[in-house]
C-alpha cells in the first residue's frame, strides 16, 4: 500500500464569479451619487481571473489537497469636474485562498472533492496618475468548497484536469471602509461572496490515478 503513495504538483487557471448584489450596490449607490461627473461609471464586480498552484499527496483511491489561489479584478470610473477636471476612481479586488482538501477518485477520469479554506479579500484604489495604491479594506473569510473534478488525460506525463467548484463562505465581510473611500454616508453593509468557478489544471509528477 506504501507504494502507491504519490506527490503531485499542480498549476493552473481559474476564473470565479461572485454573487455580490450588496456590493454592487454600494457601487451603484456611489455611480448615481456622482451621475454628473461620471461618463463612465464603475461597473459592477462579479467576476475575477487568477492563477493557483499547490501539491497533492496521493493514498490509493484517497488524495489530500493543498491549494494557493490567486484572484483578481480591476474596476474603474472616470469623468470630468464641473471645472474641467479629471474625476477618476480605479479599485482594485482581490480574492487571496489557501485551501485544504480530500479527493476521491470515483473513475479514471472523474474525482470529487471536499474541503474548507481562508481566503482574504483586498480591496486597494490607485492614487492619482501614479503607479501606487493603497489600501483601502482587508478581511478574512473562512469557507466550504465542494468540486468535481473531469481529468482529462488521467495517465499522462503531465494531466489536464477541469474542475467546476463552488465556495460557500461561513461569514459576511463588511463593506464599511469601501464606502468610507467612496464618500457615501454610513451604513451596515456586508457581503458573503458566495462564489462559482471554473479552474484549469495541470498534475506535475506522474498520473493522476
Amino acid at each position: 500500500m506504501i507504494g502507491t503513495a504519490q506527490l503531485n504538483m499542480k498549476a493552473g487557471f481559474t476564473t470565479m464569479y461572485i454573487q455580490a448584489s450588496d456590493f454592487n450596490g454600494v457601487i451603484q449607490e456611489f455611480n448615481i451619487a456622482e451621475a454628473e461627473q461620471l461618463q463612465n461609471p464603475i461597473p459592477d464586480l462579479h467576476f475575477l481571473n487568477g492563477i493557483q498552484v499547490g501539491l497533492r499527496y496521493k493514498f490509493d483511491v484517497i488524495m489530500v489537497d493543498f491549494t494557493w489561489e490567486n484572484t483578481l479584478r480591476k474596476r474603474d470610473g472616470f469623468g470630468e469636474t464641473a471645472d474641467g477636471a479629471l474625476f477618476e476612481r480605479e479599485y482594485f479586488f482581490n480574492f487571496n485562498t489557501l485551501s485544504l482538501s480530500l479527493e476521491t477518485r470515483l473513475t479514471p477520469n472523474f474525482h470529487f472533492s471536499a474541503g474548507v479554506g481562508r481566503r482574504t479579500f483586498r480591496i486597494r484604489r490607485e492614487i492619482g496618475n501614479s503607479d501606487k495604491k493603497i489600501n483601502i479594506s482587508k478581511s478574512d473569510q473562512y469557507y466550504l468548497q465542494v468540486k468535481p473534478i473531469f481529468v482529462i488525460s488521467p495517465y499522462a506525463r503531465t494531466p489536464l484536469a477541469l474542475s467546476p467548484f463552488v465556495i460557500y463562505p461561513l461569514s459576511e465581510i463588511g463593506l464599511g471602509g469601501f464606502r468610507e473611500d467612496l464618500d457615501l454616508p454610513s451604513a451596515n453593509s456586508n457581503e458573503r461572496f458566495v462564489s462559482f468557478g471554473l479552474s484549469l489544471v495541470y498534475y506535475y509528477g506522474g498520473s493522476v490515478n
